[in-house]
């Protein structure tokens, strides 16, 4: 028994639609080959993981994986940017109030150090912020002048509603310095 395929003569991720004009019924071999011509002719990694999937190159689970690593690498713009952006909501509803375990508390603490160790111009480090009236340029002249010595404490002078930094205000604009 021949098992058949529809395959997109233009693919969905160059635009193509599920239009019956642009689907060719293959078989799996000849879908195959048809996603290495199209791998060879563009150099799209979409086209390259269903080659090797579909010619038994690589296994299901492999592609999946590997399609996660790549649909994530690289800048997001468009309709990318905007699904990346509606996941952090649907998974930060999903998370809020949650309690974690300690080891978990851990490992974020420490990938959070590692991401953010690595970007030398953060924005809020560039904002100017207002403090009784004064403007300073950015958090590193803030904790040296206030000798504060980590970013949660900092943070928290400034979220406080507590009568001890009622002046603190994050008001000002992004500055570069």
């Amino acid at each position: 028994m021949t098992v058949y395929h529809k395959h997109h003569i233009v693919p969905k991720h160059m635009g193509g639609t599920d239009e019956p004009s642009n689907l060719k019924k293959v078989t799996i071999k000849q879908h195959s080959i048809e996603h290495k011509k199209l791998y060879e002719k563009y150099g799209r990694w979409q086209d390259k993981i269903a080659y090797q999937t579909l010619s038994g190159q690589m296994s299901c689970a492999e592609a999946i994986k590997m399609t996660q690593i790549l649909a994530n690498s690289g800048p997001k713009t468009g309709k990318r940017l905007e699904a990346s952006i509606n996941n952090l909501k649907i998974a930060s509803e999903m998370n809020k109030g949650k309690k974690r375990p300690e080891k978990t508390k851990k490992l974020i603490s420490k990938a959070n150090k590692k991401y953010w160790g690595n970007m030398p111009n953060r924005p809020w480090q560039m904002k100017s912020y207002v403090i009784d009236g004064k403007e300073y340029k950015g958090l590193e002249e803030i904790m040296k002048t206030f000798n504060i010595k980590s970013y949660p404490a900092l943070y928290y002078r400034f979220k406080s509603n507590s009568k001890k930094f009622s002046g603190w205000t994050n008001t000002g604009s992004f500055k570069n310095k």
